[in-house]
């Protein structure tokens, strides 16, 4: 098996990706996609369908069920080949890193170039959120689809961070810019800089000053980060506010106490380098959640 999604994407032909789709929209009716099922969608011969399975699952992108039937389930990896190849497609990105830059519990993150040259951050979802895990719009795809909660869960969680920062950056806050978002794949610029935790030398009341105003800006389009710490913020030139899945509109129980605990986080790791942060009251705008709902009933279909 190969573990590394670039070099897996590097082996497939136009007929791999072709059964690979057909065993996504599959997913639909079944968890695990019958043999003949795919063979019949596919119209090409029974040996081929088959070579081409075994290619799939040699690579990594499949898992076999043997009983009550054969049938077959689309991997992480399989998804993570479908994304990338969409991107693709809509010129989003021309090329990864072929191997990750962050990893960890909840995304994977290459470094991506797109056709233009430009420098990007291509992060892969790994665990869901839970802020909107309730919401009757999750609910609703989760029964109808209970055997791909997990995979609605990783698209969510893409879907919540791709939201939260287009807003936040057209309203003038300090994050990186959204390119664009497929599945559970965010695409968005690559910023030049470290987490703030590891930062020596950098100019910690510039980045302060900036963290602030991107809660401030957050804060008045109705969104809470909710989870914000020196781990989320990256420094540079500037300070940027990253990692938004997690995200919550002002007007959600426990906003507040998420806020609270954001900038107690944020003001501990100021004050022991020596900066102290003028905390004020800030202006809470109308909460981003129908917005985002409405978002969810558009988009988060197989």
């Amino acid at each position: 098996m190969i573990k590394d999604v670039v070099e897996a994407y590097g082996q497939l032909e136009k007929r791999d990706l072709r059964v690979l789709r057909m065993i996504e929209a599959g997913h639909r009716r079944y968890e695990f996609v019958p043999q003949e099922v795919i063979e019949r969608w596919c119209r090409c011969r029974r040996e081929e369908v088959a070579q081409i399975i075994r290619r799939l699952h040699y690579l990594g992108l499949l898992r076999r069920n043997v009983a009550p039937y054969l049938g077959w389930k689309i991997t992480a990896q399989g998804y993570d080949v479908l994304a990338i190849h969409t991107l693709r497609v809509k010129r989003k990105v021309l090329k990864l890193s072929p191997t990750p830059v962050g990893v960890g519990k909840e995304a994977v993150v290459y470094v991506g170039e797109s056709p233009s040259g430009f420098k990007l951050a291509v992060k892969f979802h790994r665990g869901g959120v839970s802020v909107f895990r309730y919401e009757k719009a999750f609910q609703r795809l989760v029964k109808k689809y209970a055997h791909l909660a997990q995979v609605y869960e990783t698209r969510l969680s893409a879907l919540a961070e791709y939201f939260a920062l287009e807003k936040v950056f057209e309203a003038g806050g300090h994050v990186p810019e959204p390119i664009a978002v497929n599945r559970h794949v965010v695409i968005m610029a690559y910023i030049d800089g470290v987490e703030l935790y590891r930062c020596r030398s950098c100019d910690f009341r510039r980045v302060a000053e900036d963290v602030l105003e991107t809660v401030a800006t957050a804060l008045r389009i109705g969104i809470v980060h909710g989870d914000l710490s020196p781990y989320n913020v990256i420094a540079g030139e500037r300070g940027y506010v990253i990692d938004w899945p997690q995200w919550m509109p002002t007007d959600s129980p426990g906003a507040e106490a998420y806020l609270r605990r954001d900038l107690e986080n944020i003001s501990a790791f100021f004050r022991r380098v020596g900066v102290e942060l003028q905390l004020k009251d800030f202006e809470l705008g109308r909460g981003m959640g129908d917005a985002f709902v409405e978002l969810i009933n558009k988009n988060l279909r197989m």
